[in-house]
């Protein structure tokens, strides 16, 4: 049976199509996009034809940060596949013990790729996951989810130096060819991606040398390959580490699980 795996982030909606935890395919739209629900079934439609034929066996689950979108996710799916969705907090619960101080605060995709992590790694984790927000995810000795810390991703930096500044430019995120940037586009550039890889490595030597002593490092997400040349701790790279975690969840039969709280 094929997995349809579906996260709405805050800039992108992920969409992937599983087999077990084989990738058959993967593709990404602008979330804006789940605003026009008619507009979006057909990209969906489009998109996924070269993998999903119907009438083939398959479920969706999705997990998002948008929690306005979900109900027009849920349209979208039911035109576009004929299968209705079903989210993660709302029609499941994500089986990993939670133990933030109040569960409900804690992001679904978090909670997903904590699991995908304990899954994949075993226990004694620290999930490192490049979106608009970058995050780091604890997974103790003993497999509880425990927290983490969340810090602006590369995208809010960029966006931030330049809609508070009244001479930089927007630019495209790249790879810095030099650390002392010789025009303002390789300034920013150095600036934003040896900065968050200089706030990567700090924040993982402090976790690694008291809390989270000898614990795996697991990154994902989008930008995490423009940051890994640059630090000392990113050995092993997930990028599909969500997608992943639902097919898991699926394949569990853990969907059955309502939420508990």
């Amino acid at each position: 049976m094929i997995t349809i795996a579906v996260d709405i982030g805050n800039t992108n909606v992920t969409v992937g199509f599983l087999k077990g935890l084989r990738v058959c395919d993967v593709f990404r739209v602008p979330t804006a996009l789940l605003r026009d629900v008619k507009k979006a079934a057909s990209v969906f439609r489009q998109k996924s034809g070269p993998v999903f034929k119907k009438p083939q066996a398959a479920r969706v689950l999705a997990c998002s940060v948008v929690p306005d979108l979900n109900k027009n996710l849920k349209q979208v799916c039911r035109q576009a596949f004929g299968i209705d969705a079903r989210m993660a907090g709302v029609d499941f619960s994500v089986p990993i013990l939670n133990e933030y101080r109040i569960p409900s605060q804690v992001g679904q995709d978090r909670l997903v790729n904590a699991y995908a992590g304990l899954k994949l790694y075993g226990k004694g984790l620290i999930i490192v996951d490049f979106g608009t927000a970058i995050t780091f995810d604890v997974v103790s000795r003993t497999g509880e989810y425990l927290g983490g810390l969340i810090v602006p991703g590369l995208r809010l930096m960029q966006e931030g130096l330049n809609k508070k500044t009244a001479l930089l430019p927007f630019v495209e995120l790249a790879r810095p060819i030099e650390l002392v940037g010789r025009d303002t586009a390789s300034s920013i550039r150095a600036g934003v991606i040896f900065g968050a890889a200089g706030l990567c490595d700090g924040i993982l030597s402090r976790l690694l040398a008291k809390e989270c002593r000898s614990y795996k490092v697991i990154v994902t997400g989008g930008d995490a390959l423009l940051v890994k040349p640059f630090t000392k701790f990113f050995k092993t790279i997930e990028e599909n580490l969500i997608l992943k975690g639902l097919s898991l969840i699926a394949e569990s039969h853990s969907v059955a699980m309502k939420k508990p709280y």
